[in-house]
């Protein structure tokens, strides 16, 4: 017996024996088959479809309910995330959420109950409120991409949903004698780029990120060129001459690469002669335990992120205003570089607020 085959009758419709009428549409990344015992019903239905399509109103009965959150994770993953910056960090946070027992459900059964049960639980645990928010937006960004670009038709689960409230900004102040004891500490027990990056650190307030990014082919007398940043875009950082020193330091005691990186391939792991964060925050932080614990040791414990807090204070005093040390700094809002990073101690603060009023009543006498 000859097997059946489709035969084309109409525009996307296809006939096989003397009543089958099957639909096919595959239009704005929707596929829909559907099949009719008449070609007017077909008809109908493609046109009707195609409507709905073009007008982001139509509502695949299946597709929200066979597309699980994992497919989502993954699909997002491969065609989004590899054209954002931040790729790295985002890859981890989505390989997160595709580790959630009910990534496996249907995204048409994911409910705003799904992630505040996961908030409240990373909030009871201690987790960083910045580390949760971001976690929360970025499986905010996959639905509404998804709803948006792929026109899947669900709700975003984390729409209206309230973020942790952030903590109170960190006061970092650093007396001389534990910068001193730092430097030495990461010269007795770290690698030898160790002291170069967190003099680098205390000096110029660049971020972790743009240390290791720093290449011999950006660094001038002057300042070194930034080519991208973490708000993406490019920035030129002055050197005091503190800073200057430190660079000179760094050109006769490390060794050149061939390569021309400062420190070391910013995107090769360090058997590979690369540079990781994790590597520069670990070597950090055993330095740091190592200090507090001797005699004498360390007055308080710190993050490699607090020298950044450390510099800018510093920086202030040579900046014309707010505007010019976020040039430096590379803060796009003047409000946040004031109220996370700028800590001035409240004894100099009163100092200079003693010296200015002065100056200004010896002026007023004079004239």
């Amino acid at each position: 017996m000859a097997k059946s085959v489709w035969k084309k009758v109409a525009p996307g419709i296809y006939l096989r024996g003397e009543m089958q009428y099957q639909v096919k549409i595959a239009r704005k990344g929707r596929t829909v088959v559907e099949t009719f015992d008449s070609l007017a019903e077909a008809q109908r239905f493609r046109l009707k479809t195609i409507t709905e399509i073009d007008g982001g109103v139509y509502v695949d009965p299946f597709r929200e309910k066979e597309t699980t959150l994992l497919d989502l994770l993954l699909r997002y993953e491969e065609e989004v995330t590899p054209t954002k910056k931040g790729a790295r960090q985002e890859t981890s946070v989505l390989r997160m959420w595709r580790e959630q027992e009910w990534s496996s459900l249907p995204i048409a059964s994911i409910s705003p109950s799904h992630v505040i049960e996961w908030r409240n639980e990373k909030v009871k645990a201690g987790k960083a409120p910045t580390t949760v928010s971001n976690a929360m937006n970025t499986l905010s960004a996959v639905f509404s991409y998804a709803i948006n670009e792929w026109q899947y038709k669900v709700t975003n689960p984390v729409i209206g949903l309230k973020r942790p409230k952030a903590r109170p900004a960190r006061r970092v102040i650093m007396p001389q004698s534990d910068r001193i004891k730092l430097l030495e500490a990461c010269q007795t027990l770290g690698p030898k780029w160790l002291p170069y990056i967190v003099s680098i650190a205390i000096e110029t307030a660049m971020r972790q990120s743009e240390i290791r990014r720093i290449h011999w082919d950006h660094v001038f007398e002057t300042h070194i060129h930034l080519p991208e940043t973490k708000n993406g875009e490019s920035r030129d950082v002055p050197l005091t001459e503190e800073a200057l020193a430190v660079i000179e330091q760094i050109r006769r005691n490390l060794p050149r690469r061939n390569d021309r990186w400062m420190f070391g391939d910013p995107d090769q792991p360090m058997s590979s002669g690369g540079i990781t964060l994790h590597a520069v925050t670990r070597e950090f932080a055993d330095a740091v335990t190592w200090a507090i614990e001797q005699p004498g040791g360390l007055s308080q414990k710190y993050t490699f992120h607090d020298l950044r807090h450390v510099a800018i204070t510093e920086l202030k005093q040579d900046h014309v205003d707010a505007m010019d040390l976020a040039k430096t700094t590379g803060h796009k809002t003047v409000n946040l570089l004031h109220k996370v990073y700028y800590n001035p101690d409240p004894e100099d603060r009163a100092k200079d607020i003693r010296a200015r009023r002065a100056a200004r009543k010896n002026k007023a006498m004079e004239q």
